[in-house]
């Protein structure tokens, strides 16, 4: 199925070679075609929506894994620090290395989970303005289309109305003459009653 950023590159192809009626601005589309394009842009509408979500479920992925790392570097350094204390000869050492390896890795975490929430954050951003865009030329396209569809049946409508009303006057013209001779002709030397 095609993206909806493909299918309103083909709408536009069809309004560009779409035939200008003479004498108007006026252009003659395949309304069929563009029926069909303005239905692929409602079905392609929930897929954009879906990558949008698709990409807020990757930012929650993200944060749980470097909650995940983050726990992990803390209980190690944790481990490390009470190994080291254990030992009776190097306590001070230990509980001084323990302590700097316990802030180190909390410094650590902290830098990854903010900098898994910032990328996870503009992904987000990106997704849904992509997602709002695309949402927004759709619908201002099929109002286009809509417009150019009335324009355009407003026009043939007007047309054919002139038409018949030159093509009445073009009848009326030679029957009221007809009319007017036999009248005349009656006049002169009598006729039918249904000519008085």
């Amino acid at each position: 199925m095609a993206n909806l950023e493909s299918i309103l590159n083909e709408l536009d192809e069809v309004l560009e070679s779409a035939v200008t009626l003479p004498l108007t601005s006026k252009c003659m589309v395949d309304a069929e075609r563009i029926r069909d394009l303005i239905d692929d842009i409602r079905l392609n509408i929930p897929s954009e929506i879906k990558q949008a979500r698709a990409v807020v479920a990757d930012r929650n992925e993200i944060l749980s894994m470097a909650k995940k790392e983050a726990e992990d570097l803390i209980r190690k350094a944790e481990e490390r620090a009470k190994a080291l204390v254990d030992n009776d000869t190097i306590v001070r050492q230990a509980n001084a290395k323990g302590m700097a390896m316990l802030s180190e890795a909390s410094q650590k975490a902290s830098d990854m989970v903010a900098q898994a929430t910032a990328r996870s954050n503009e992904l987000s951003s990106q997704a849904t303005a992509k997602a709002t865009e695309m949402l927004t030329q759709a619908n201002l396209r099929s109002k286009e289309m809509k417009q150019a569809a009335y324009d355009f049946s407003e026009g043939m409508l007007r047309s054919t109305e002139e038409t018949v009303a030159r093509a009445l006057s073009e009848i009326k013209t030679p029957r009221q003459a007809i009319l007017q001779s036999a009248r005349e002709a009656i006049k002169q030397g009598g006729g039918p009653e249904g000519f008085r």
